[in-house]
């Protein structure tokens, strides 16, 4: 079964020139330099874990996937670290800077509840990240972040989101010294 996270610095365009498809390469250079090296980076680094550069097509509601093939994608992006997960079943990634400063926001995101789940900004991060992953694995835009989902369950390698729709989904999390990851594959 094929269920792989993978991880890689963001990478330059040249770097990623012969491992990306032309007119990927080509679109690539419409964007400015940052947003590029990220479009660019996560082709590559997909290149290379298949061995064959992949045509990119994405569904009605944004998601990337690969055109004829059975196996499923997500991607995530900081400034720093591209992250991708690639399954034979529906999957999700998110990641973030662990220095991201969420705490501004969380009382916008996290309910009462929520934040006594949380003991720390890394979890504050994770929880954000979990909402994200649960809206790319959902992929329904009538699902709201905001008000339609809640964290029910955290610890340091998992974290479970619900909806009131009487679905949920666990996720790992993966904590490396800069970065929160947070996936299901």
């Amino acid at each position: 079964m094929i269920s792989h996270l993978l991880l890689s610095p963001i990478l330059s365009a040249e770097q990623c020139r012969d491992r990306v498809c032309e007119a990927d390469f080509l679109t690539a250079q419409g964007f400015r330099a940052t947003r590029a090296a990220e479009y660019l980076t996560w082709r590559a680094v997909l290149a290379d874990f298949l061995g064959y550069v992949p045509r990119i097509v994405y569904t009605e509601q944004g998601a990337p996937q690969i055109e004829g093939s059975n196996l499923y994608i997500s991607v995530s992006h900081t400034t720093d670290l591209v992250a991708v997960v690639v399954s034979e079943n529906r999957c999700a990634v998110d990641v973030e800077r662990k220095d991201r400063n969420v705490r501004r926001i969380s009382n916008s995101f996290l309910s009462a509840e929520e934040l006594d789940l949380s003991h720390s900004e890394e979890d504050r991060v994770a929880m954000w990240c979990a909402r994200e992953c649960y809206y790319k694995l959902r992929q329904d835009s009538s699902l709201s972040m905001l008000t339609d989902m809640r964290i029910t369950e955290l610890s340091e390698q998992s974290i479970t989101v619900a909806d009131n729709r009487a679905q949920s989904a666990t996720f790992r999390i993966e904590r490396t010294a800069e970065h929160i990851v947070v996936y299901l594959i």
